[in-house]
């Protein structure tokens, strides 16, 4: 479904959708977490930094964000790819970066609330956890993008406990086009908060080999399972 202004449909459809807005004290965050990811993606200042057997990595710098985005073509149908990262919970299956994911809220059929847990970072002995919405939407008109957006919320059930790190995803997710008869164009953005900016920076020079590790194992991953069919999707 495609979403817009004045409230968005996943804030207004049954009683029970109303929690995730209540919770974080804005009706349009579903809404805010899609186009937050569009307005990124549609920025033209992108510079290509480095390409390496067709993975290709964009940087994009302004005020205090350094911002990235890496491409692939991949031979899976776009709509399986969408499916296929749609479920965060798989996630740990290709990205080491994600020790654990876990469902905590359904919100709908397009939104769900998880609870991501990684490995330590930057020498920290502690592991980091995220309270991530994750949005996804099909493409509202010929030649838009499928999304995946995800960024961090608040939940008074899930607070930030002394066992790990609390992490800040402001502005992330995936974008998917599609490129021809089981060919589908895979983007990965991220705008790096402060707190990761070190390791951001570090890895973005030259696609390190962890950047670009994590994304292939990501396209084996759909290539693995481009035939997989999803129940818990399979509403889309």
């Amino acid at each position: 479904t495609c979403r817009g202004p004045p409230i968005p449909p996943s804030c207004r459809r049954r009683k029970g959708d109303r929690i995730l807005c209540l919770r974080t004290g804005s009706v349009y965050l579903s809404y805010n977490n899609v186009s937050s990811l569009k307005m990124l993606v549609a920025k033209d200042d992108w510079v290509l930094s480095s390409e390496s057997n067709q993975v290709r990595l964009y940087t994009l710098e302004e005020d205090k964000f350094l911002s990235f985005h890496m491409e692939m073509l991949v031979h899976v149908d776009t709509a399986q790819a969408f499916l296929l990262l749609s479920d965060l919970r798989r996630r740990p299956e290709w990205d080491k970066h994600c020790r654990s994911v876990e469902l905590v809220q359904q919100v709908d059929e397009d939104d769900a609330i998880y609870h991501v847990i990684s490995p330590a970072l930057g020498g920290n002995p502690k592991p980091q956890d995220f309270i991530i919405l994750a949005s996804r939407r099909k493409p509202c008109d010929i030649g838009e993008p499928y999304v995946i957006a995800l960024r961090s919320v608040t939940l008074p059930t899930h607070r930030e406990t002394p066992e790990y790190r609390r992490g800040e995803t402001v502005c992330s997710g995936f974008c998917f086009w599609r490129e021809g008869d089981q060919l589908t164009k895979v983007s990965y953005y991220n705008q790096a908060t402060p707190g990761v900016l070190k390791y951001v920076t570090t890895n973005v020079t030259g696609l390190s080999s962890e950047f670009y590790t994590t994304f292939k194992a990501c396209e084996q991953f759909l290539l693995d399972n481009r035939n997989d069919l999803a129940p818990s999707l399979q509403t889309l």
